[in-house]
């Protein structure tokens, strides 16, 4: 298979203890024919002090420094100054497989796709590997249906664009959204995508094991901007199709759900009364229609119903959840730039 340059991605902000662990992992892939594009989005730690380290070591890295923008404005950063024929994004806290690129380009080379994906990763510490590979190709119906539903972790992360796709179909990062921005991103590429080829080997490491992971605080302006992002999802929908609309009414309420838990374990719900008792509506008006939808797991649905029934004890056992994340997430030590 000829060669092709690889544009790897990576915004970051503050990520001091994890970005050279990131860096590494990427110059390390056995496919070689790559460009680290490192965004430095205005930090104020030393992570614009080890990202320039890198710079002077690997001929293929390039580091831009700009103000603190946000994630979408370092990624389309990223976009604008790539010259790949592919683009994969990194987020500057996760880590890679050493044959990351190798396997995500073969999904998408093979079958001429516009967009590869893996449906799993690496989460927590010790976790197998699958047994075997599948892959899938999807039209975008379906693969717009598979991201926004149950079976995907949100993100743009552990996946693969072709980068003219990309410009021809004028797809950018929303700077409007800090929350959710990955999720409006993917749903818009799968929607114009030729075809979507999915796989389901884990060569993505994805951090948890940070506070955001283990907390149940309360963000009202994370929760505003991530409804934001879903209704934006829901108002540019360019396919019509039953599946995709069922699949968003799941997200929607799972999403009203993890507000009702963090409402509930924080004692506000006095505090936030209209908005929390919006929500639990919403979930027991639509919970009948996803009740008994197969690509949701049981176990999906019996969370949303107790969240409709008791939301003391979806708090409770959402605690013991995170708490675990936390505790058994993939951490791995940082490498040594210098």
């Amino acid at each position: 298979m000829e060669r092709c340059l690889i544009s790897i991605i990576v915004p970051a902000y503050n990520v001091e203890k994890y970005i050279e662990k990131c860096a590494m992992s990427i110059l390390c892939q056995t496919y070689t024919d790559i460009e680290l594009i490192l965004v430095d989005d205005g930090s104020n730690d030393s992570t614009p002090i080890i990202v320039d380290k890198l710079v002077s070591i690997d001929n293929r890295v390039q580091v831009i420094h700009k103000h603190n923008g946000g994630v979408s404005s370092a990624r389309n950063k990223g976009i604008e100054v790539s010259q790949g024929q592919y683009l994969v994004f990194v987020d500057g806290d996760d880590y890679l497989a050493p044959d990351y690129i190798e396997y995500m380009l073969s999904l998408v080379r093979q079958e001429n796709a516009d967009f590869g994906l893996s449906t799993d990763c690496f989460v927590l510490d010790s976790e197998p590997q699958i047994s075997f590979d599948v892959k899938r190709i999807m039209t975008s119906a379906e693969a717009t249906a598979l991201l926004i539903g149950p079976r995907v972790i949100v993100g743009c992360w552990n996946k693969i664009f072709k980068r003219q796709f990309v410009l021809d179909n004028n797809l950018s990062f929303s700077t409007s959204l800090f929350y959710g921005e990955g999720l409006t991103f993917i749903t818009d590429a799968a929607q114009r995508a030729n075809k979507v080829v999915v796989g389901n080997r884990k060569v993505y490491y994805y951090r948890r094991n940070n506070n955001e992971s283990v907390t149940t605080k309360f963000n009202l302006q994370n929760f505003y901007n991530g409804e934001k992002a879903l209704l934006l999802i829901k108002e540019n929908l360019i396919i019509k199709d039953k599946v995709i609309d069922v699949m968003w009414l799941w997200h929607m309420s799972m999403f009203y759900l993890g507000a009702i838990v963090k409402v509930k374990a924080n004692h506000l719900e006095s505090t936030y009364f209209t908005d929390y008792h919006r929500w639990k509506r919403y979930i027991r008006k639509n919970y009948l229609k996803l009740a008994f939808v197969n690509d949701i797991s049981i176990y999906r649905r019996l969370m949303l119903l107790g969240g409709c029934i008791s939301p003391w004890l979806m708090t409770k056992l959402d605690q013991k959840r995170r708490k675990y994340i936390f505790d058994h997430s993939v951490k791995g030590n940082n490498n040594t730039v210098v």
